[in-house]
């Protein structure tokens, strides 16, 4: 079984941007709404999943935040404009009977983990939806990460081949590096390239730290002795927690017959003409009462003239 896991924020986000400046006749904005529904069916069509599920940040802080004042500190506040359409988001998710979580003070990283760490336990050829760095950890049996705007499959060989570390040590590849997404601290001045180099010579991450002495280069050696608890904060900000309390069934997330009746009703309230055409003739019920007038005369008569 063939089971996608989604960010929701990442993806809801990504269609506001990806469209700007549409609406339905009422001004009522639908970038967002149209854009996220637009990708979900294409995942749908072409990777065709045997099973699919979405996860959602929590507005609630986090671990994290407890941990380190400044996560994420620096991202704006989501736009008015989307907010209003989130909701409607949900409501199309439920429209095509897609599993959604959301855990109060828990991100969706940490939710989608889990759920991929539990399905591939159950069998599950697990596929996770991002582009993110930070995601790469939970690569290894039974789950790939699957990046939609490169079309690119990425598995254990492409983690180790671009950090030179397997994917379990991505979180010390980011203790260095840090996440200016994420505002992860790291170590200001080190690169992907020296991190890769000094992560090679060890065997982790606290042999590092614990005897920066042994870097021969003087430059990178004090930059390592004089961030030690900046390192220690960004490992333990970029690890995802694979233990989250969800429970997994991955029969549960198997994709079902959607419910078109709701569907039409959404796609018609937003205006979305090319995915009304896309709902089967079974799913369209007529609201009202209709009558074909062919008579001028009666024509008028309906109008009140």
């Amino acid at each position: 079984m063939n089971l996608y896991l989604i960010d929701g924020n990442s993806y809801f986000y990504r269609a506001f941007h990806a469209i700007r400046g549409l609406t339905n006749s009422k001004g009522f904005p639908t970038n967002a709404i149209y854009g996220f529904t637009n990708m979900i069916m294409k995942i749908i069509r072409e990777k065709k999943p045997d099973a699919i599920a979405i996860a959602f940040d929590s507005k609630e802080p986090t671990e994290r935040h407890k941990i380190y004042e400044e996560y994420k500190a620096q991202r704006p506040e989501t736009p008015n404009d989307l907010v209003l359409q989130i909701p409607y988001i949900k409501q199309i998710i439920k429209g095509f009977k897609i599993p959604a979580f959301e855990i109060p003070g828990y991100e969706a990283d940490d939710i989608i983990c889990t759920i991929a760490k539990k399905a591939a336990s159950q069998g599950a050829q697990v596929f996770i939806l991002s582009g993110d760095k930070d995601m790469m950890q939970a690569v290894g049996k039974g789950i790939k990460i699957y990046d939609p705007m490169k079309d690119l499959i990425i598995d254990e060989s492409h983690v180790k081949e671009r950090f030179g570390v397997p994917p379990e040590r991505i979180p010390e590849f980011m203790a260095i590096t840090g996440d200016a997404i994420d505002n992860i601290p790291g170590v200001k001045g080190i690169g992907e390239k020296t991190a890769k180099e000094l992560l090679s010579k060890v065997s982790g991450l606290d042999e590092l730290i614990e005897h920066p002495e042994n870097i021969k280069n003087d430059r990178l050696r004090k930059m390592i002795a004089d961030n030690i608890e900046s390192i220690r904060i960004s490992r333990t900000l970029a690890t995802i927690d694979t233990n989250m309390p969800v429970d997994v069934n991955i029969h549960e997330m198997a994709m079902k017959e959607p419910d078109w009746t709701s569907l039409l009703r959404l796609f018609t309230e937003f205006e979305f003409k090319s995915l009304i055409k896309l709902v089967p003739s079974s799913g369209y019920k007529p609201r009202g009462q209709y009558k074909t007038i062919m008579d001028k005369d009666e024509l008028m008569k309906a109008l009140g003239i």
